[in-house]
């Protein structure tokens, strides 16, 4: 695919250049094709790379490039400098300014991109922050999801803030299922989980090792969080799943467990390892159950078999009824 929009190479020095680069980011992406909506969101991301050059270095450059990959089309946004650099987990919390300046914050900027890198330059002197927005297909098609979903969430009995939270969302053809634990419990735990869920929504339709490392950049100024996610492709009949923590994952069908799955330790937020991601046969009559450690991992599906021609609702409420525990939040999700 050849683009008609030519690449943009700005230098930054001054306030003027800063709402010109907007400017002429916002052209490019109604040029490129993305909607008001979106077009207002990469001009803010413009507008914080090229404030920050101002503040941290004095003088630096944007380069703006329409891309294309994979029948993919979008904008990459490419800042450097040749300044002393920052804190990165002090500069991804959102209203945070080492200059004095109420700034977005490269949190926001990390949310609202698709792909954000802060990368050491070639000289090794100053910053390089490259990120790419990439339009998206939202619609399905006339498809109809073909599973069926059940959900169980609660907050620690006598709290009020749940610490766990969960993600079903179709994208073009396929659904995404997670589970989402903050640290620990209570309102610090329940900011955690948040930050990471608005950050899957937000990008749900990208590679799941991107997901991955997007919500452990959202959630450093966090607890952080463990985090289960599965894919599902409605046409190849298949899922993806990836883990970081002890989100429990078990597929099963009939009074059989069938997979069993690698689940790398650490917590998101915290420099989390990169997950192991596997591509699973789903065939038919299969059931999949995600779900925090509130609930007791010692089940088994043949205690719970006789509900199999039950709604997966009334299946995650069963499990829920026996398994939970009175000591944490507790959350489980249901696919069949």
């Amino acid at each position: 695919m050849t683009f008609q929009v030519e690449s943009q190479y700005i230098v930054i020095s001054n306030a003027a250049e800063v709402i010109a680069i907007r400017r002429i980011a916002k052209e490019m992406a109604q040029d490129i094709g993305f909607d008001e909506r979106e077009r207002e969101e990469i001009s803010l991301v413009v507008s914080e790379l090229a404030s920050n050059i101002i503040k941290y270095a004095q003088r630096g450059v944007i380069t703006l490039t329409p891309v294309c990959s994979e029948q993919r089309e979008g904008l990459m946004i490419e800042a450097e400098d040749d300044g002393k650099g920052f804190n990165e987990y002090t500069a991804m919390q959102d209203g945070v300014s080492t200059s004095g300046t109420l700034g977005m914050g490269l949190g926001a900027v990390n949310r609202l991109m698709d792909e954000f890198d802060i990368l050491a330059r070639e000289d090794r002197t100053g910053t390089r922050i490259v990120c790419k927005r990439w339009l998206h297909d939202n619609s399905n098609h006339g498809q109809q999801c073909p599973f069926e979903f059940g959900v169980f969430s609660r907050p620690k009995p006598n709290e009020t803030a749940n610490g766990d939270s969960f993600i079903i969302k179709n994208i073009r053809g396929a659904t995404l299922v997670g589970v989402i634990d903050g640290v620990g419990h209570g309102e610090l735990a329940n900011h955690a989980a948040n930050a990471a869920r608005q950050y899957v929504e937000r990008h749900c339709e990208s590679p799941l090792l991107d997901i991955f490392r997007g919500v452990d950049r959202a959630c450093s100024s966090t607890r952080g969080v463990v985090m289960a996610l599965a894919v599902f492709d409605w046409t190849q009949s298949t899922f993806c799943f990836a883990s970081v923590g002890n989100i429990e994952v078990k597929v099963f069908n009939d009074n059989r467990e069938k997979s069993k799955f690698i689940v790398r330790r650490g917590i998101v937020g915290k420099h989390a390892p990169q997950p192991m991601i596997t591509e699973n046969k789903w065939q038919h009559g299969d059931m999949l159950a995600l779900h925090s450690d509130g609930i007791s991992t010692h089940w088994h599906w043949h205690d719970f078999s006789y509900y199999a021609s039950h709604p997966a609702q009334v299946i995650a409420e069963q499990i829920y009824n026996v398994t939970q525990k009175d000591h944490d939040d507790a959350t489980i999700v249901i696919v069949k």
